[in-house]
């Protein structure tokens, strides 16, 4: 078993790029780590993104597609949302 820091383990650069990023946690990590993420994505990969309010999701969404990536479905469920995401 392996625990790392996030994107900033050493394994990460090492065994991506990555064709699919699942992460269940809050809006503000999520923004946090959109440059991180979108960084180590294959050139088709696809971004499912968990764990924000409703009215956060339009924030996620701005910080990663500032950054090129496509947002393809957003699905609310109760008081959450999840974002599907993929390289423009």
């Amino acid at each position: 078993m392996h625990v790392g820091d996030g994107f900033a383990d050493d394994l990460v650069p090492e065994r991506g790029p990555f064709d699919l990023i699942i992460a269940n946690i809050l809006a503000g990590p999520l923004i946090e780590m959109a440059r991180d993420a979108i960084t180590v994505l294959d050139d088709n990969g696809i971004l499912i993104l968990s764990g924000m309010l409703n009215e956060q999701a339009d924030e996620v969404a701005a910080a990663y597609t500032a950054l090129g990536i496509t947002l393809k479905n957003r699905i609310d469920i109760g008081k959450w949302t999840t974002l599907v995401l993929k390289r423009a």
